[in-house]
């Protein structure tokens, strides 16, 4: 399994995961809700929103989501995940932040949470809330190009009174369903530029040449021949 890095109370704090979440949270999740069809309406339907991400980022850079779920009914639900298909061509730490006592895992490109608080569709009391947060940064490898995509949203299951401690594949033979609601982003991954080095402007001096030789000033004679 990776290595990720919780952000408790707005600190950046690094370490291996402890994994405790659920014995639900096997790989691969997001698979396992794809394959559910839509017969039944689910008893929570999540809305993805307040997305924020970086359209561009240059190469080896941190690539930071934020994005909120909110549960608009017609049940709550206790029994869900916050998170994503993160992109390709990332390197094996990433930092995360979330609401306290948040749990995560991350398998394959699969990074998801367990936070704490049941989310309520139009809560009556001060002390209920139907919406749930998380931040994650993510590290792209120097070498990775292109475009950075990634799935953003959250999973809830229709777990029935009493259920709540079954795994996954216990659920899966009980029939219980699975429903996915994720946004798809895309970061476009600009190539470091290039520094061009500056031709040097200074000029060189250049000696003159050397004089040319003097002429020989001495008188020249004449003698008749055979003297």
């Amino acid at each position: 399994m990776r290595r990720t890095s919780g952000i408790v109370a707005g600190l950046m704090l690094l370490g291996p995961l402890a994994v405790s979440v659920p014995a639900s949270a096997a790989p691969a999740l997001a698979s396992a809700a794809k394959g559910v069809t839509a017969k039944k309406a689910p008893f929570a339907t999540f809305k993805v929103h307040n997305v924020v991400y970086p359209k561009k980022v240059k190469a080896g850079a941190k690539i930071t989501y934020y994005f909120e779920i909110t549960n608009v009914g017609p049940h709550s639900a206790d029994y869900y995940y916050i998170g994503g298909i993160l992109p390709k061509g990332i390197i094996s730490t990433l930092k995360w932040n979330g609401p306290k006592n948040t749990t995560c895992t991350w398998e394959g490109n699969e990074f998801w949470c367990w936070p704490p608080p049941i989310l309520y569709p139009n809560p009556e009391e001060d002390w209920q809330t139907d919406t749930t947060w998380l931040t994650i940064q993510v590290t792209l490898n120097k070498k990775t190009r292109g475009t950075a995509t990634a799935k953003l949203g959250g999973i809830t299951f229709d777990v029935p009174t009493g259920a709540g401690d079954l795994d996954e594949k216990r659920l899966r033979e009980l029939g219980i369903k699975g429903w996915i609601y994720t946004k798809t982003v895309k970061t476009q991954i600009v190539a470091p530029s290039v520094k061009k080095t500056k031709k040097s402007t200074k000029q060189v001096y250049v000696p003159p040449p050397p004089p040319p030789p003097k002429p020989d000033r001495a008188p020249t004679r004449n003698r008749k021949k055979g003297t």
